[in-house]
């Protein structure tokens, strides 16, 4: 059985996952195209004098600039927000499940048993799981695009594909850290917990001024 057998098969194991995600994020996506025209009316219906008021906060200041600017907005709760999150969630359940969980239903013996090296059955599985994040998240990314030229918004598409590319290779650097750590691990829900806890303790540097 060749590595790119391997990668079909696991592709088809972790279809349902794909198809989650793809779903969750078309929804996600729709939702958030749609609801900056309600946004933006609301706040274009403000009154002038809470407006300055407003202004006198610099979080209110960031709010009112995202919602007055399409491209801020969808960079703001697309790409830094969604993906990095849900991303991450979806990082974590791919990974445990790939490895840990095959420990755990003792169905890992079908590798072992192949006439491949355990780094080709390594590389199998994180390449149909690296495939499957990039289905979910570009695909949502896709849809978001979609969804803007419907209602009549325009973006810097340019730029936030080029960070959907960033985030990408973000994703799957973690991905890859969660998949040797679930190898390491012989419960799904274990190796769960512990690649979340190393991607807070990877996000802790962000958030430091």
């Amino acid at each position: 059985m060749t590595v790119s057998n391997l990668v079909r098969k696991e592709l088809y194991q972790m279809r349902w996952i794909m198809i989650i995600g793809l779903l969750f994020c078309t929804g996600l996506a729709v939702i958030l195209a749609i609801t900056f025209n309600y946004l933006e009316q609301i706040v274009e219906e403000i009154p002038v004098e809470i407006m300055e008021l407003f202004t006198n906060y610099e979080v209110a200041r960031e709010l009112l600039a995202i919602f007055g600017n399409y491209s801020l907005y969808v960079w703001s709760q697309w790409n830094a927000k969604n993906l990095y999150q849900v991303g991450a969630l979806f990082a974590i359940i791919i990974a445990a499940i790939q490895f840990a969980g095959e420990v755990s239903r003792r169905t890992i013996g079908f590798y072992l048993t192949r006439p491949i090296s355990r780094w080709q059955g390594f590389l199998a599985k994180a390449a149909a799981g690296s495939l499957i994040l990039l289905i979910i998240f570009g695909g949502g990314t896709i849809i978001i695009w979609a969804a803007s030229i419907i209602i009549g918004q325009s973006a810097d598409w340019g730029r936030l594909f080029a960070a959907l590319v960033v985030s990408l290779v973000w994703l799957n650097v973690y991905y890859l850290v969660g998949c040797i750590i679930s190898t390491l691990s012989r419960e799904p829900i274990t190796a769960g917990v512990i690649i979340g806890l190393v991607g807070i303790g990877l996000s802790l540097p962000g958030l430091l001024p």
